[in-house]
């Protein structure tokens, strides 16, 4: 079974890149992951955990009424690069889709530094989301 793995911080960019992976994972049949990074200190607070878990949730659930077989989320915690490369390697993931900037982007780029590395060094068919 293919994997598209969705980065997911809850931003515009993200919501769009969680449907666009919806529509190509009921065409083709793929499972998706959805993926949402947390910093260390976020890690600790249990309200913001529970916060995040939250927003999986609805992600989650927005996909449910589609023909998708699997959706799993992931809360990781760490360097976003990092997670996202080892998720594609965890999940096997053919596909990542991910917005092209996140909630903590700055307007320096329009191409996001987290998304600009993870496809500079990701094995995998690479979908940028704007």
């Amino acid at each position: 079974m293919q994997m598209i793995l969705v980065p997911f911080d809850g931003s515009k960019h993200a919501q769009k890149a969680l449907h666009i992976a919806g529509d190509l994972a009921e065409k083709y049949k793929y499972s998706i992951c959805i993926l949402t990074i947390m910093t260390p200190l976020e890690e600790n607070v249990a309200t913001v955990r529970t916060k995040v878990q939250e927003m999986l949730e609805k992600a989650r659930a927005k996909l449910s009424t589609r023909s998708i077989s699997n959706i799993i989320t992931q809360i990781d915690s760490g360097d976003p690069v990092e997670c996202i490369l080892i998720a594609i390697k965890k999940h096997k993931a053919s596909t990542i889709v991910m917005g092209c900037r996140g909630e903590k982007s700055s307007n320096m780029s329009q191409f996001g530094s987290v998304s600009q590395k993870v496809f500079s060094n990701a094995d995998c068919t690479c979908i940028c989301v704007k």
